[in-house]
């Protein structure tokens, strides 16, 4: 399969739709081709092999036979409606942010981001691949002060309870 470029809060959408395009039967060779936002949604875009299988609309749905269309067309709106309630960005629950060729679907944290995909290859505030990786980052740089704050809160805390103590003696 070809390397699709997706940003990276839909690139779990894109791993499920491979995961559901593989498990259709082999000799469609059915292959995920091409993904892009339109109207603030992923489309997909798919290359397959129908041979002489006849799209059967006409039939009712229990004599239809499979046919590779008929999947793409499911796995593209399964991935649309997930895409519409997903941050393109992050991957959070987002929602829909403008209109037509501007339309994008955004969580609050990332509604100013107008292209994903060139934010999602320099990611502001992304320096690390986890957040353990960014809080050992963190101790490493703050853990001293971190500790002096809370010896500086405990010792804050035992002496206003001296104060206390000493208050209900005078009375």
């Amino acid at each position: 399969m070809s390397v699709i470029p997706v940003a990276n809060g839909w690139k779990h959408i894109l791993a499920e739709v491979v995961e559901e395009a593989s498990k259709l039967p082999a000799e469609w060779c059915f292959e995920i081709s091409m993904a892009e936002r339109v109207d603030g949604a992923l489309k997909l875009s798919a290359t397959y092999v129908s041979g002489d299988v006849p799209l059967d609309d006409h039939l009712p749905p229990e004599r239809k036979l499979p046919h590779p269309w008929r999947s793409l067309q499911r796995i593209r709106e399964t991935a649309r409606e997930k895409s519409l309630a997903t941050c393109e960005c992050c991957g959070r629950p987002g929602k829909l942010v403008d209109a037509g060729e501007h339309a994008r679907v955004r969580c609050v944290r990332h509604e100013y981001v107008v292209d994903a995909v060139e934010w999602s290859r320099d990611p502001v505030g992304f320096m690390f691949e986890s957040a353990e990786e960014a809080m050992a980052h963190f101790l490493a740089d703050y853990g001293d002060g971190i500790d002096m704050m809370k010896e500086l809160q405990e010792t804050q805390a035992s002496a206003n309870e001296d104060v206390d103590d000493a208050d209900e003696t005078r009375h």
